[in-house]
């Protein structure tokens, strides 16, 4: 890949996530004055092991890293986790690489004229409460909690005046391999069987869209009371700055620690302890107690916050390396 990108008129390289790990190495032996940047995108392990084959992995993903001239980071949290690992691991290399942080971020404009140019599809009444989840069918976006958690929340309500829906929005994933099959199979199988307990004439609170098309899930972000996004980790998880830049009716966004977002914009969502069953369960309660005037304010401040640090932002950070490096 390195020997396919090198270009006498290229003056650096930007180099993305961990599958290209090693191209800053193979780059850095083919063109050794050239500036490169390395972004990871995936969140860097926060606990340490004494796997040893873990520990070989992760050295061997960190020594092609560390032939960058900056590597960037989603969080301060794998920033400081990267730097740990070096020090009890690779503390023999010596590397002039420098470390920032820098969470990549969405198109707030691109976000908005999309929105504008759609129409409503989805017919909910304007006092029934919406709570929306999107993901890939992958286990780690963990679904299948958020729909029990979702249910036992429900069942708990006092009332269900209005009606109360959650919409899942889940694209398959990696469906070649048994396990993800399974995966999506569990998903609407739980559907089911949480709906026969909670399903009464004309309403069930559950509905998977699955292969859900863009527009669906635009209007579900306009129009969501709270989406959900409770991963067991994730590198940073978009979704969440997508939904909070179209919302409008001052939607709460509930999501997990461990979701990379939460480091940026967790002050103004309603964070779970944990991303098991009682911890989501605990966060909805909390997010369905919130009076109307802090629904507003968190709202407000996740869109300046996203739209100031938006996905131009993000790109103009990457490119002021390559300018502060050529004049290194």
């Amino acid at each position: 890949m390195a020997t396919k990108c090198i270009n006498d008129r290229n003056d650096g390289y930007l180099v993305n996530d961990y599958q290209l790990s090693q191209v800053p190495m193979a780059l850095r032996e083919l063109e050794p004055d050239k500036s490169i940047v390395f972004f990871l995108h995936t969140p860097w392990p926060k606990k340490a092991t004494e796997d040893v084959l873990v520990i070989e992995i992760l050295k061997f993903l960190a020594t092609g890293m560390l032939a960058a001239d900056v590597i960037e980071f989603q969080t301060l949290s794998d920033l400081q986790a990267f730097e740990e690992f070096l020090l009890e691991n690779l503390s023999n290399i010596t590397t002039d690489a420098k470390l920032s942080v820098n969470p990549v971020s969405v198109n707030v404009d691109s976000l908005l004229e999309q929105a504008f140019t759609f129409t409503n599809p989805k017919k909910l009444a304007d006092d029934e409460i919406s709570y929306v989840h999107i993901s890939r069918s992958d286990p780690i976006k963990n679904t299948l909690a958020t729909i029990k958690a979702f249910a036992a929340f429900l069942k708990d309500s006092s009332t269900r005046s209005p009606r109360t829906f959650l919409d899942l929005f889940i694209v398959p994933s990696r469906q070649q391999w048994p396990e993800y099959q399974d995966l999506l199979q569990e998903i609407t199988l739980c559907v089911d069987e949480c709906n026969s307990e909670l399903a009464s004439l004309n309403y069930a609170p559950i509905r998977l869209h699955l292969d859900s098309d863009y527009q669906q899930v635009i209007q579900a972000f306009i129009r969501y009371d709270y989406l959900i996004a409770c991963s067991v980790s994730d590198g940073l998880n978009l979704v969440v700055k997508e939904g909070a830049v179209l919302n409008q009716r001052n939607g709460v966004i509930i999501s997990s620690k461990n979701v990379g977002a939460m480091a940026e914009l967790g002050n103004n969502c309603v964070v779970a302890n944990g991303a098991d069953g009682a911890g989501i369960v605990a966060a909805l309660n909390l997010a369905a107690n919130l009076d109307a005037k802090a629904r507003q304010v968190m709202s407000g401040q996740l869109k300046a916050q996203i739209t100031l640090f938006d996905a131009s932002h993000w790109a103009q950070s990457l490119i002021a390396n390559f300018r502060i490096l050529e004049k290194v």
